[in-house]
This record gives C-alpha cells, structure tokens and sequence, in this order.
C-alpha cells in the first residue's frame, strides 16, 4: 500500500515537473515559424552593430586616455569621415586643457556616416520631441549627451536642433539660459531628412529619425530600439512605424518594453523584433523587483515572441538564455567592449553591438 502510494506521488511529481518544463519552454519560445525552422530574423545580419553609431563622444568613450583598442576605434571614424588630425578623438575634445576634438557624437548623423562606410550595422535609439517629431537619441533628456537638464519631450525639434551635442564651452548653454525657438508648435507629419551631408555639419545636433533613414538609405543593416518606460505610447509607435514602413532598407525593432513587441507582433507580424533585456541579480521583495527579474529570466517572451533576444553579454550563458537559442530563438550581445569581450561571448551569442572597439569578423 505504502509502495502504490510512493508509485502515485513519484508519478504526480513527475507529471508536474513535465509540465512546469513545459509551460516554461512555451513562455520562452520564440514564434513558431522560428522554432520550426521556416523562418529566419529577416533583416537581421550576423555582422556587428555598431551602438549608437561609430562615435567618438558618449557611451563607451568617457574617457580622455584611450586605449589603443579605443584609440585604433577613433581614428577609424577619423579615416571613415576624412578628417586630418594629428591626434585621436576623444570626449569634450575642445575644452582648453584637452587635446581631443568630438566630432561625431553618439546617436548622430557623423557617427552613422562613419559607421556605414566603415560598413558596420547600426543601432539607435528613438524617441518623440513635443511636437511629435521622431528623433534619434537614447536618454529622456539632454543632460548627459549636451549638458542640458531639459527632457526630449518637453522641447520641439527646431528647440533640440539648436542645442549641439557633446558642445565645446563656447557653444554650450549657459546655466538657466533658455533654448530659443517656438514651444507651441502643434506637430504634425514627420518631416523629410535634408540633403546636408554630416561632412558639412561641423556642430551636431539631436537628429530626426527620417533623416538618419535617408543618410543611410540601405547601406547597412539597422537596429531601432523604442524607447518606452512603463505602458505603451501608441503615438511613437505609429509615427516610428510609419517612417520605417516607407524606408527600403533592412531593419529590425527591439524595446525593452514587451508591450512594443506585442505592437508589432499583432500589426506587423513579418517585422522581426527583439527583445531587450538586462538579467536582474538584485533581491526580490517587492512586485517591481519581481517584474524586472521575470523580464531578465525571459518570462514574458510569450507576449512578444521575440525572433532575437539582445542580452546583456555577460548573461548570454544563463539557463534562459542557452534555452531560448535551443528552441530557436537568436541571440545578440550587447555591448561588447573589447576583442576580449568579444572572444568570451562568442559561444552563446550569434552577434553583437558593440562600442569603443573595433571588432573582428
């Protein structure tokens, strides 16, 4: 009787661990045109990303000493641009005490010049200005990139377009000084990119997605990522959409935010998209923890079905991630720093974005 009773239970927990197994690789899985074979992240090369473009000023190159990794990365952008220099570029370049001169920030028209002749994919950033404009940038607000503490969306475009990028002390704001330009512009259509070639753009600004698309104009793959915090912001996923719908180049989307994903997954479902995440190592005690580690752990990939998973690099070889590529999903590496960083993702990666390096094949 003990032993029938020892059979049942062995088979109960069995058939239990079988389908939390189950239900585990189910919320995993990418589509099922992937898991089966049929179809593959269209518009998503293996080749490497260059994050933000091949910049000289913003993430990754925060420092004025660079390595001969960075410095072998800056003066690639000096070739790809044309610029004649004696000296590599660097951050803040044009302060008195600094012999490095920026020249293509992060997220500009340079820098995506640089990186599509140097034949490199690109990924960017997009965000809405107040009158509605999509423009390309990664934070909520100018403090980091132009030292201004006001929010993309508080400003117009013709107010961000006056606002350089990575400013020298002569061209920067002063403090309280205000940005001029209408704030009561209504919107309306996004407006078509100039035919100004980033060469004759000495100061960069914040620029508009539609540009960028007509720089490019099919030159090398891209990455846009929708920027979005909690919710879904229906207007920037219109507007972004309505832009890349009409460019004829290759293009994939990615957000951290699954609801983007579950955007294009219910209106274009052929747009391959990708999941962001950051796995969360921190402790779980309140539902915010709880929902940040279930998005690092891959838990809400059954609202998305993302076709790639862009992780952070050092995660690429957490159970979640070696499952997801099992089932058939991609997975891309960000951002990889360095050839050793790049040699060390390798194995659980099919391709990166990377920054401040140049990278191997």
């Amino acid at each position: 009787m003990m032993g029938s009773k020892a059979r049942l239970a062995g088979k109960v927990a069995l058939g239990l661990g079988c389908g939390v197994l189950g239900a585990w690789c189910w919320a995993l899985a990418p589509g099922l045109s992937s898991v089966a074979g049929r179809r593959k992240p269209l518009g998503l090369s293996s080749h490497p990303y260059a994050h933000r473009g091949l910049h000289d000023a913003g993430s990754g190159m925060e420092t004025t000493n660079p390595n001969p990794g960075q410095t072998a990365y800056l003066h690639r952008i000096h070739d790809c641009l044309k610029i004649a220099s004696e000296k590599p570029l660097g951050r803040h370049a044009s302060a008195p005490d600094n012999p490095y001169r920026v020249v293509a920030p992060e997220n500009s028209l340079a820098a995506f010049e640089a990186a599509c002749r140097a034949g490199y994919g690109i990924e960017l950033d997009v965000h809405l200005s107040r009158d509605g404009q999509v423009v390309v940038i990664h934070d909520r607000d100018l403090q980091r990139v132009a030292g201004v503490n006001r929010a993309v969306a508080d400003l117009t475009y013709d107010q961000l377009r006056r606002v350089p990028l990575c400013p020298s002390p002569a061209q920067a704001l002063e403090p309280g000084e205000e940005i001029s330009g209408s704030a009561d512009h209504d919107g309306g259509p996004e407006r078509e990119g100039g035919d100004e070639s980033p060469n004759d753009l000495e100061i960069q600004h914040v620029p508009l997605l539609s540009e960028v698309l007509a720089l490019v104009d099919g030159r090398v793959p891209l990455i846009v990522e929708i920027k979005m915090d909690q919710g879904l912001d229906g207007e920037l996923m219109r507007r972004t959409d309505a832009l890349l719908s009409r460019y004829q180049g290759p293009y994939v989307i990615e957000s951290f935010n699954v609801l983007a994903l579950v955007w294009y997954r219910v209106h274009h479902p052929g747009i391959t998209r990708g999941q962001l995440v950051a796995p969360y190592h921190g402790r779980v005690g309140t539902c915010s923890s709880a929902l940040r580690w279930m998005a690092g752990s891959l838990l809400f990939n059954w609202l998305g079905r993302p076709d790639f998973v862009a992780c952070e690099w050092h995660s690429g070889h957490s159970l979640p991630m070696r499952l997801y590529r099992f089932l058939g999903g991609t997975p891309i590496a960000w951002t990889v720093r360095s050839e050793r960083a790049q040699e060390a993702a390798s194995s659980d990666f099919d391709g990166i974005i990377f920054e401040s390096y140049l990278p191997g094949s």
